[in-house]
């Protein structure tokens, strides 16, 4: 387990800490929690862009749904916002993004290690996906794995192997039969991480998601299926 917690931070944080861009510029992204976060807050405006002429705003609350993404919020300044708490205005999270894209979702995920020391660890991990329609198309599926697991299997007949990050995406059509397996923590035993058929609707994007297993010592995955409906009239 503590393996897996060693590689899920590395991933998270290296991501943080990618290049970013530096010019100025207006993005909008939507927010998805592991579990439901309330109360954190973040300026859409930062110093840099209030600095080029952009007036200032006050701060912007965020909430997650587990069902769900959320929003959709505005930020405009460099390739880096940071999280705070509403009431005490520490800081809880900071996301950093690269110039690829102006459309992103951000997965705030528990850091498994603020418990332990809070005043270094923050208490969120945010992973950044770009959620523009050119990296997920209509009718796609794209898997993002912050489990810390390797996964390999089939999707339909279609061999895969998920490895940490996120793949690309699939096109997928009414019906989609994923079996995913991995090592057992010893690494000795091969065993069932997903095995499920999904149903999928037409003029949709779809996301899974990975998270760590809920249960210490389990290998069943905490996995979260995200859609938006592209339909601007969508049967009921």
């Amino acid at each position: 387990m503590k393996n897996s917690k060693v590689i899920f931070l590395v991933l998270i944080t290296s991501l943080n800490f990618e290049l970013f861009a530096q010019n100025v510029r207006e993005i909008e992204f939507s927010v998805y929690g592991q579990y439901p976060i309330r109360n954190v807050e973040y300026n859409p405006v930062d110093a840099t862009g209030i600095a080029s002429g952009v007036d200032p705003s006050e701060p912007v609350q965020i909430e997650t749904h587990m069902q769900s993404r959320m929003g959709s919020h505005a930020f405009t300044g460099i390739g880096r916002i940071e999280f705070f708490d509403a009431y005490t205005k520490q800081t809880v999270g900071v996301v950093s993004f690269s110039s690829i894209s102006n459309k992103w979702l951000f997965v705030f995920v528990t850091n498994p290690l603020h418990k332990k020391d809070p005043e270094k660890q923050l208490k969120y991990l945010i992973y950044p996906f770009d959620d523009s329609e050119e990296n997920l198309p209509p009718n796609s599926l794209v898997f993002i794995n912050i489990s810390g697991k390797e996964l390999d299997g089939l999707l339909e007949n279609k061999r895969v192997k998920l490895g940490p990050g996120e793949s690309g995406s699939y096109r997928v059509q009414e019906s989609l039969p994923v079996n995913l397996w991995t090592r057992s923590f010893d690494g000795r035993d091969l065993l069932p991480a997903l095995i499920k058929t999904y149903k999928f609707k037409a003029g949709h994007r779809y996301l899974i998601i990975f998270f760590p297993p809920v249960l210490r010592g389990s290998v069943d995955l905490d996995t979260r299926l995200i859609e938006e409906s592209l339909s601007q009239d969508e049967s009921p």
